[in-house]
């Protein structure tokens, strides 16, 4: 079945060691039915400002079937929902927010909330990396949060309950599988939320993209289900933002 990544990445990792160039990644979504992917750059998460968004969306064009996803810093942009609403009338894929990463706060935190109510309006999908509890239930509780399309990445293992907890009452959120490896979690996250609100991505080439397929394919959910994850999910997620140029 054609798989679509939602989560991919390439660029400089100053950490060292692993080749994330953008032809390492197109090397990694060859010969593995990913049939549409989303990228953003590392430079964008290290420094976000208006010349790595110009700069990332000119690398994915690039690529047939390898969409940009843009990442904000609220923390370190002047005026970042300015940044958000001109976004809103671009081709991007969807919006990253990295809160631990960049060191702003979920909660209470103005900047964040003027560009949610830019974006949650206008159906731009957003992804908001969640690596510590009390991260999910915070957003839930963002101005427009309940109105956004909404993905939440990178989540820790030790979030999942907080999701299990929050995300059956968001009718546009969903889960993507990147931050996902224990036996038995993926079956029982869909107990609870829903196939529908599961989406597949990887973090290739950083992480094992055949990896991160063989444990939504060997899993014991159904054929719709898997599809669901692999496919049709992210296409009523993204629409016509993935895909072809």
């Amino acid at each position: 079945m054609p798989i679509i990544d939602t989560y991919t990445l390439f660029g400089a990792w100053p950490a060292g060691g692993a080749d994330l160039s953008l032809e390492r990644l197109r090397h990694a979504l060859a010969g593995r039915d990913i049939s549409a992917a989303i990228a953003h750059t590392t430079e964008s998460v290290f420094q976000a400002t208006a010349e790595t968004l110009r700069s990332t969306y000119h690398q994915v064009s690039q690529v047939p079937g390898l969409s940009p996803a843009a990442v904000l810093n609220p923390a370190m942009m002047s005026r970042p929902w300015e940044f958000a609403q001109a976004i809103v009338g671009q081709p991007w894929a969807c919006v990253r927010f990295f809160p631990d990463a960049h060191g702003w706060p979920i909660a209470d935190y103005s900047p964040f909330e003027k560009c949610m109510e830019v974006l949650a309006p206008s159906g731009m999908p957003v992804s908001v990396s969640i690596s510590r509890p009390g991260m999910v239930t915070a957003l839930s509780r963002v101005s427009h949060s309940a109105e956004a399309n909404i993905s939440l990445v990178h989540v820790a293992t030790e979030c999942l309950s907080e999701v299990e907890a929050v995300l059956p009452a968001m009718e546009n959120w969903t889960l993507s599988t990147d931050g996902l490896t224990h036996l038995g979690m993926l079956e029982e996250l869909v107990s609870v939320v829903g196939a529908e609100k599961i989406i597949f991505g990887s973090t290739a080439p950083r992480g094992s993209i055949e990896g991160s397929i063989r444990y939504v394919r060997h899993s014991h959910l159904t054929d719709a289900a898997k599809e669901a994850i692999f496919n049709s999910n992210a296409l009523r997620v993204f629409g016509g933002r993935i895909g072809n140029h």
